[in-house]
């Protein structure tokens, strides 16, 4: 069975908003670069399946998801469950 594409619509925009105003008050495009690419020992995340980034946001969130260091569980412990999906669905749609 192949694995899901990446959305190919503009997805929607009042989400992508919310979504990019969480990435950038929590500074994800420092670690992550301003592309969202990736470096070194932190993985890409643009253009990835948005339940797989909701997924792991959400385990970084409760702790059963262990990073290189505690820096994401310190960013998304005050994220809430609807904003989790807002920023996976603007990461998800980062081209």
């Amino acid at each position: 069975m192949p694995k899901p594409a990446p959305p190919t619509d503009a997805g929607d925009p009042a989400r992508i908003a919310r979504g990019e105003g969480l990435a950038q008050q929590n500074h994800c495009n420092t670690c992550h670069n301003t592309d969202f690419s990736g470096k070194e020992n932190v993985p890409r995340i643009a253009n990835q399946r948005e339940d797989y980034l909701a997924k792991t946001l959400s385990e970084y969130k409760d702790n059963s998801r262990h990073g290189y260091d505690g820096s994401m569980a310190d960013v998304m412990g005050p994220i809430t469950p609807e904003q989790i999906a807002d920023l996976a669905h603007f990461i998800a749609h980062v081209r």
